[in-house]
C-alpha cells in the first residue's frame, strides 16, 4: 500500500491500470471492531446500516469459536474489541505454523465439527511437503543448450491425483453430512435452529465441476497420466462408484536439500521421440463437419506452431455451464471406460476444441511447450519400454553435471568454423 501511495480519498492507479481507493487504510484494528459493534447496534444508528446485525453478530461467534470460546469479539459500547488471537483465512494455509490453532479450536464446537476434514488435509500437506519421493524429477524449461534440469519440483503426477482424490472424498462426506443433518432436522432428533437449518446445505465444495475441468486440462498433458480424462475419473470413482480417500495422519519430515541430479538432453523435446504437443489430427479432419463455421481447421501459437483449435479471454478461462453439463451429464461409466483406452493429451485436445477451456491472449505458446513436454517423456518411456519408477531412474542415470552443462552453454560453433578455415 505505500509503494502504490494508497490513500482513503484519492484513488490511485496501479501498475496495470486499475484504480486503487482504500478507505481502511489508516484504520487500526481497534477502528475496525468499534465500527462493527455501532453497526451491530442498528437501532441506535442515524443512518441505514450496510450490513446485517445478525451478520456482525455471526462474525463476532465465529472468532469466539476459533479462541476455543474463551474469548470473543464484544460488540457493544463497552468490553475490548479485539479478534483475541483467531486467525481466518485460507483453510489450508500452510504458513500460519505446525497448527493451525483457531481452526483446532473451532472444530471442538459441536457447530463446525464439519470442518474437522480442512484441517486433517492442511496437516497433511505440512506432512508430506519435504517428502522429495513426492515431488516431480523433470524440469519445467529448457536450457539454451537443449537440456532440462533433474531435480525435484512440484509435486508428482501420482501425488496430485492422490490430494484431488481426498479433496473429492472431502466434498462427498460433506454433502453425505448435510443430507443426514437435514433429515434429522425434518424427523423433530435436533432442534430446529437458524444454525441448523444453515448446516441442512453443504458448507463448502472445494472441487467444483469448473475447477476439475480446469485440473484434468493440466493432469492430461503430464507425462505419467495414463489415460484421458485423468481427473474426471477421479471424480467419478468418488462420486458415482463411492468409492472413499481418507486423509491419513502422518509425522512430518524435517527439511531437507533439494539435490540436482543433473541435466537431461531434450533438444526441442524431438531429440529422442516425436512430440507435437496441443495438435490434434483427428480434430482438423473432423472439425470441418462438426464445426464447419469455424475459419481454419487448426489454429497456431506465437511461434508458429500448428495446434488444435483454441479459443482466448483475458486470462486462462473455464466455461462454468458448460464444464458442469459435460462433468454430471456427459463423462458416465460407460464414456469413462471408453476413454481409458485414449492418450492422456486427448482430453486436453477436447477441452480447447469444443471451447470449454480458453487460453489467455497471446500465451498458446506456453501451454504448447507444456504440452510438447509431458507428450515427449511419455514417449520416450514408450519407446525405451520404462515405468515411471523406470523413467525417472533412466533421467539420473544418463543427466549429466553442472560443470557438463555449463562447458555446454559456452560452447560457440562459430570459433570452431574460424579454427578450421585457419587451419
Amino acid at each position: 500500500m505505500t509503494e502504490r501511495r494508497d490513500s482513503a480519498e484519492v484513488a490511485v492507479r496501479s501498475r496495470t491500470g486499475a484504480l486503487t481507493l482504500s478507505p481502511l487504510s489508516e484504520w487500526t484494528s481497534d477502528d475496525v471492531w468499534t465500527m462493527l459493534a455501532l453497526l451491530a447496534d442498528a437501532q441506535d444508528l442515524t443512518f441505514r446500516s450496510p450490513l446485517m446485525p445478525g451478520t456482525i453478530h455471526r462474525l463476532s461467534e465465529i472468532y469466539r469459536a476459533g479462541n476455543g470460546g474463551t474469548c470473543g469479539v464484544v460488540v457493544g459500547e463497552s468490553g475490548a474489541r479485539a479478534a483475541c488471537g483467531s486467525r481466518f483465512g485460507c483453510s489450508f494455509c500452510c504458513v500460519a505454523g505446525d497448527r493451525d490453532k483457531s481452526l483446532e479450536a473451532m472444530i471442538e464446537d459441536e457447530q463446525y465439527g464439519h470442518l474437522r476434514p480442512l484441517n486433517d488435509f492442511r496437516n497433511y500437506l505440512l506432512a508430506i511437503q519435504w517428502d522429495m519421493s513426492r515431488r516431480e524429477l523433470v524440469g519445467r524449461s529448457l536450457s539454451d543448450a537443449g537440456y532440462t534440469r533433474i531435480q525435484a519440483d512440484t509435486y508428482s503426477y501420482l501425488t496430485r491425483v492422490d490430494l484431488l482424490k481426498k479433496l473429492c472424498s472431502i466434498d462427498a462426506a460433506e454433502r453425505d453430512r448435510a443430507e443426514e443433518h437435514s433429515g434429522a432436522l425434518v424427523t423433530g432428533l435436533i432442534p430446529d435452529t437458524e444454525e441448523n437449518r444453515a448446516l441442512c446445505e453443504p458448507q463448502f465444495e472445494f472441487v467444483t465441476p469448473q475447477q476439475l475441468v480446469a485440473i484434468d486440462f493440466f493432469l492430461s498433458m503430464h507425462h505419467y497420466a495414463p489415460h484421458a480424462f485423468p481427473a474426471l475419473a477421479v471424480w467419478h470413482d468418488v462420486n458415482v462408484l463411492g468409492r472413499r480417500y481418507p486423509v491419513p495422519k502422518l509425522d512430518g519430515l524435517p527439511k531437507t536439500d533439494i539435490v540436482l541430479h543433473g541435466w537431461y538432453p531434450v533438444g526441442q523435446y524431438d531429440r529422442e521421440a516425436p512430440s507435437l504437443g496441443l495438435r490434434s489430427f483427428d480434430a482438423e479432419q473432423w472439425n470441418p463437419y462438426r464445426h464447419p463455421g469455424r475459419p481454419g481447421r487448426y489454429a497456431r501459437t506465437t511461434g508458429g506452431e500448428q495446434t488444435v483449435y483454441f479459443e482466448e479471454a483475458s486470462q486462462f478461462e473455464v466455461d462454468a455451464e458448460a464444464a458442469c453439463a459435460f462433468v454430471t451429464c456427459t463423462y458416465d461409466t460407460a464414456f469413462m471406460l471408453d476413454t481409458q483406452h485414449r492418450d492422456a493429451i486427448d482430453s486436453a485436445h477436447f477441452w480447447l476444441n469444443e471451447g470449454i477451456v480458453k487460453l489467455p491472449t497471446g500465451m498458446a505458446q506456453r501451454y504448447q511447450d507444456m504440452a510438447k513436454r509431458g507428450q515427449y517423456f511419455s514417449r520416450l518411456a514408450q519407446r525405451l519400454n520404462l515405468t515411471p519408477a523406470g523413467l525417472d531412474a533412466h533421467l539420473i542415470a544418463n543427466a549429466i553435471g553442472d560443470e557438463e552443462h555449463d562447458a555446454l552453454l559456452r560452447y560457440d560453433p562459430t570459433q570452431l568454423s574460424l579454427f578450421a578455415e585457419a587451419a
